[in-house]
């Protein structure tokens, strides 16, 4: 009875920058293709979002979301 109101989770939303860093730490092979397919970009562009030439949330936000659950490289 006492969680009837929630409606989810939620955390600290993080910047732009700082998407980026958790993004280039765990990016493997394929990513930019794999965002660039799912959201109708081309691989280029998606390559200058995640590397801080172009603005675009969503395509800086699918591939947070595809990157947030891995283990960091260095810790490899």
């Amino acid at each position: 009875m006492r969680n009837q109101n929630r409606t989810g989770m939620t955390y600290a939303k993080l910047s732009d920058s700082a998407k980026r860093a958790v993004i280039n730490s765990r990016r493997r092979a394929g990513d930019t293709d794999r965002v660039a397919k799912e959201l109708g970009y081309s691989s280029s562009h998606v390559h200058n979002v995640i590397t801080g030439r172009a603005n675009n949330k969503y395509i800086l936000n699918r591939a947070y979301n595809l990157t947030r659950g891995r283990m960091k490289n260095s810790s490899k």
